[in-house]
């Protein structure tokens, strides 16, 4: 991930950022094409099978053409969630109700929650999917008259290897979702600093530990620089292995300072607009006055309406254009302004 870095704005100036890349588009032409082959590959399926249907047969147990109606429509419901996922995660259109008060270990918070629809789909959608095409692919590789006629020991033991290495990952995940140890996250704004929940990884920035002088310049993550000798704490509630399915909170390196740390999180599994985001984090992080108000639920009530208030209702813009990211001012009479 290619970071850059300068100075953040004082004064709010020039706070236009681009939020997207033109490989958006290159993806729903693949995506839109796969769903054309699956499509093509289904029918065909059922073409062959009702023309001559021992035609695929091997010896005794479900035939080929079964096997392949079953794999189509697996890949059907993977490919078929390529555009509603795309949309979902490049849609600037905003779930006001993930803006909220709330509370993080008992303490008042500014939340703004991760899309639980994006959540369900790649876990208990996306995955059974993937398990189901797996397992396809390799009985296709063997399947054939000779399959018939090869040691019934091995060929068991063969399975039982291919059903443990493709169906243990997702089960895996499962036991975890189950445990609550992987589940939607959210970024909690506190008065005492911020907290950036991912699916499975975690990170406790106190505000004393930010070094305000990068910016937050990506356009897919929200970036917290740290400073040397930071008191932030980088955790994982699930084992090294399963950190692999969230990218959302990690620790990297800045490729021109080797002593810079940035915590990321990737701003695309919210169904809030990305500059929503940015200009709720921002404003706490470049006024520490400010953070005061995060002890009172009604005032932290006030910014969440006027987030909300600034929360776009169009399904879709172009991903190159510029939007302005809103600056939250101070509260005067018990309205916060911008």
């Amino acid at each position: 991930m290619a970071i850059e870095e300068a100075p953040l704005d004082a004064d709010g100036s020039g706070r236009q950022r681009v939020y997207g890349t033109l490989r958006i588009y290159g993806l729903f032409l693949v995506g839109n094409a796969l769903m054309i082959f699956t499509s093509a590959a289904l029918v065909s399926v059922l073409w062959q099978e009702s023309a001559n249907p021992d035609r695929y047969r091997f010896g005794p147990g479900p035939s080929f053409v079964a096997d392949s109606l079953g794999a189509a429509i697996a890949f059907g419901i993977l490919t078929g969630l390529f555009p509603i996922c795309f949309v979902l995660m490049h849609s600037p259109r905003t779930r006001r109700s993930d803006i909220l008060v709330g509370t993080d270990e008992g303490i008042p918070a500014l939340l703004l929650r991760r899309s639980r629809l994006l959540f369900n789909l790649s876990m208990f959608v996306a995955l059974p999917a993937v398990t189901a095409m797996v397992v396809f692919l390799v009985k296709a590789a063997e399947s054939g008259p000779s399959r018939y006629t090869a040691d019934k020991d091995f060929d068991l033991g063969t399975w039982a290897l291919v059903l443990l290495v493709t169906c243990g990952y997702q089960a895996g995940v499962g036991v975890l979702i189950l445990l609550g140890r992987i589940r939607p996250g959210y970024i909690a704004v506190r008065h005492d600093g911020i907290h950036l929940r991912g699916y499975a990884l975690d990170a406790w920035i106190p505000w004393d530990s930010l070094s305000i002088t990068q910016a937050n310049t990506h356009w897919k993550s929200l970036l917290v620089w740290l400073r040397p000798g930071h008191r932030a704490v980088l955790s994982s509630r699930v084992p090294r292995l399963w950190r692999r399915i969230d990218n959302t909170v990690t620790q990297l390196r800045s490729p021109t300072n080797g002593e810079a740390v940035v915590v990321f999180v990737d701003r695309r599994p919210f169904r809030i607009a990305p500059e929503i985001i940015d200009a709720a984090v921002e404003h706490y992080m470049k006024n520490p006055e400010a953070r005061r108000e995060l002890r009172d639920p009604e005032a932290i009530a006030r910014t969440v309406e006027v987030l909300r208030s600034n929360a776009t209702t169009a399904w879709w813009r172009s991903q190159r254009r510029k939007v302005p990211v809103p600056t939250l001012g101070a509260s005067h009479g018990g309205v916060r302004r911008l």
